[in-house]
Order: C-alpha cells, then structure tokens, then sequence
C-alpha cells in the first residue's frame, strides 16, 4: 500500500509581548484534528512554495497580510507523520513575530494567545506537530525528527545572549548542551541575540569559526542549520539562568530592549570577533562554560 506524503507549511506566531498565537480548531465534521490547538497553517497547493503556502493560510485564516520578509524559516519536518503513522509529512514551519493580536479576524477556528510559560497547561489538547514544532522553538534549536522529538526535555533553561546571537552566544550554546549530556546534567541552553538584528555581515546561519572550533573537539552541533534569532521576552520567560557574554556590549542593550527583567543578567567578559582572535575568546568561553556546568552540578 503506497504511503501517503502530507504536505504542508505552518508558522509559530509571536506578538509584540512575546505570546504565542495558536488555533483552536473547529469541532465539526470534516476538520482534521476537530477541536485541538494547532499552528496557523494548512496543506501546500500544487507548485506553490512553503513560503507562498503559509502566507496564504495565515492571510485566509486569520487576515494577517505580512510580507514575506515577515516569515522567518525555521524548521523542516520530515519524517514518520505523528499523526498518522501510515504515512508521512513533509512539512515547513517558519516564525513570524510582532504580530499584532489585537488586529486579527480570525475566519477558521478560534485565537488562543498563549504566554510559553502556560503551553503546559495545553499540552494535551494540541496536535502532536504542533507539540514537536513549539518545543523546538523555544529550546532555540531546528534539530528535530518526528520520531523522537516527543521526549520530555529538561526543566532547567539557561539563555546565552550576545549581539547577533551568530558566533558566542551559539558557540557557548553547543558546548554547554554536549557537556550536560555527557554529565547527566538536567539542563539545557538556547541562545538568542541581545540586539533586534543583527549584522548583515554575517554570512550563514552560524559562524564558521564557532563550528570549525565546535568539530575540532568532537561535538557536532545540533542548531547549525537554523537562522540567528533575537531575543525576546517570552525567551526570558523560559530560561531560569540568562548570560549575556560581554557586559559593555550587552548591558546597554539588554537594559534598553527589556527593562523589566534586564536585572536578572548575569554578564561575562567575552570580545566578539574584532577585539579578540576566536582562538582567545573562544578559549575563555570553554572556561566559563565549564566552570558553570561545575557550579550546576553541586546544587
């Protein structure tokens, strides 16, 4: 019997307070998944793009016309469907944030607009994509297979931020994830940029410097292929511990963007690329890297 492919695309929505926009869907005959929280999305029409997919479904669905510099890429989903494991997906999420919720006419379902930190109490009543495309966003990390991704994560978060989120705050991501796997430590880290963008230098979705460094000692990064993402404060929501890594060029930033939480910071001393070679600064980054698994470890 020849599998059937579901192909789709669908965004993660975020407004400017940092909430997640999510669907409720009807309840009636002929709807798939009737009455469970989903994202914003549907089934790609022939030789239509992923990306002329999801900005049609989000305009039909609920009136929002963005650009389509509007729609990040975030993640591919391919694999064993999990709503169906008869067949496959072949889907194509992407972030959009700044949306404004108040504005929406929602034409299919009902609006939820949910903070991160109360998806848990939704958990059960979303679709099992949905569960895996969310999870990975706000662990910061694309690196998900269908097949797997609905193991529980650990509670304790930890935000790494500099400018671009680009070179330090992803290097210190890495390297913290493979030394708490490998120490059974129940902590995971994300890493965001301080600044709203960042610098259109940067060439990729991560230093190359950052990687070649990440190889050499073995550890294969998992958030390689996903974009710089800045910060926002639901990010702050979710982590328990934040550390930007260089205090001059952060602290200012930090305390302009968010100023109700910015005292939560805890700063390092780590030069970005044009005041310190990679092989000092990232040196130093390993350092305190270790050095706060250390303390992780004896609470």
């Amino acid at each position: 019997m020849k599998q059937e492919i579901r192909d789709f695309a669908a965004a993660i929505l975020v407004d400017s307070a940092g909430r997640l926009l999510l669907q409720l869907r009807d309840n009636g005959p002929g709807i798939v998944h009737p009455g469970k929280i989903a994202l914003f999305g549907g089934r790609r029409e022939p030789a239509e793009s992923p990306l002329e997919c999801i900005m049609r479904e989000v305009a039909e669905e609920i009136g929002y016309a963005g650009s389509a510099d509007d729609f990040e890429f975030f993640v591919s989903l391919h694999g064993a469907d999990p709503e169906n494991i008869a067949n496959h997906v072949r889907g194509e999420v992407f972030v959009a944030r700044n949306v404004p919720s108040a504005n929406l006419v929602v034409t299919e379902g009902k609006l939820i607009v949910v903070h991160p930190l109360e998806l848990a109490k939704f958990r059960s009543e979303m679709t099992a994509m949905t569960r895996i495309a969310l999870k990975a966003f706000l662990r910061g990390s694309p690196s998900i297979s269908t097949s797997n991704s609905e193991k529980e994560m650990p509670p304790n978060a930890i935000l790494f931020l500099c400018t671009g989120n680009y070179y330090r705050s992803r290097y210190a991501e890495e390297l913290f994830n493979h030394l708490a796997k490998t120490k059974g430590l129940s902590w995971y880290a994300f890493s965001r940029g301080a600044a709203e963008r960042g610098s259109p230098d940067n060439v990729g979705p991560m230093s190359v410097v950052a990687l070649d460094r990440l190889r050499q000692k073995g550890i294969r990064p998992e958030g390689a292929a996903r974009n710089p993402l800045p910060c926002s404060l639901a990010d702050f929501d979710v982590a328990k511990i934040v550390i930007a890594v260089k205090e001059a060029e952060h602290r200012p930033l930090v305390e302009s963007r968010f100023p109700t939480v910015a005292s939560r910071v805890k700063y390092w001393d780590v030069d970005d690329v044009e005041f310190a070679h990679p092989s000092i600064a990232l040196a130093k980054l390993d350092e305190l890297v270790r050095e706060l698994i250390e303390n992780l470890q004896v609470r």
